[in-house]
């Protein structure tokens, strides 16, 4: 029976497990793989990216070999550190794909808030466009009203010098009026004062009327016969 087991050199796990099982090392064989090369980059990063949607193929294929240059550039890296630092840092595959995965997530996120983004601007262009249209549907109306305002308002001029001018000619016959009832109660006056001195010469007179007719009803049929008879009458008769 043959085991294959696979190790990753990151961290000190493997280090740990090796001096902890000496077998691993003594009693195996053991196969060092080396890093992809750019062409195995590229195609594992066409590949991941294959189910995203690209204005073209060639935005794709660049990624792909942006994707693996910065990959390899991170080896590159390593060697610099160890040659500086003596000390030992690695890239594996899972790394590439990891940084595959981080550009979709981030792909994504982004896509999402430029997509919300542009929806609410389409919202926001859709209320100014519909405000626009009803405030040209209002000013089409507010100039109709504005027509009909001016006609009404010369109308209202009009009547308005009407009643003006009807003002002025009741002005005048009021005035007229009060003159004519100036006069008419100076005449009434004038009539009444007559009365009060009618009166006043009837309440005078009444006595006089009161005693000529107690002198008539004294008077007898016989006396007034005896008096015709009479030549020359008494001057007291007279």
């Amino acid at each position: 029976m043959h085991l294959g087991l696979c190790f990753s050199p990151v961290g000190d796990t493997f280090r740990k497990r090796a001096r902890a099982f000496p077998g691993l090392i003594n009693a195996t064989s053991i196969d060092w793989f080396h890093e992809w090369p750019e062409d195995a980059l590229v195609g594992v990063a066409q590949r991941f990216l294959a189910d995203m949607e690209w204005p073209n193929e060639e935005i794709a294929e660049t990624l792909s070999k942006h994707m693996a240059f910065v990959h390899l550039s991170i080896g590159e890296a390593n060697e610099q550190f160890l040659r500086q630092y003596r000390r030992y840092n690695y890239t594996t595959p899972t790394s590439f794909l990891e940084l595959i995965n981080f550009y979709k997530a981030l792909l994504g996120s982004k896509t999402a808030t430029i997509t919300d983004s542009i929806e609410r601007l389409e919202i926001g262009l859709d209320t100014m466009n519909n405000t626009t249209k009803s405030v040209s549907e209002l000013q089409k109306l507010l100039d109709v009203k504005m027509v009909e305002v001016e006609i009404k308002k010369e109308s209202t001029d009009k009547l308005i010098d009407i009643v003006s001018a009807e003002s002025s000619a009741a002005a005048i016959e009021e005035d007229a009026a009060k003159i004519q009832a100036d006069e008419t109660n100076e005449c009434a006056a004038a009539a009444e004062a007559t009365k009060a001195s009618a009166n006043l010469e009837l309440e005078e007179a009444v006595p006089a009327m009161k005693a000529a007719e107690d002198a008539v009803n004294c008077l007898e049929v016989k006396a007034i016969q005896e008096l015709k008879s009479l030549a020359t009458p008494p001057p007291a008769c007279l």
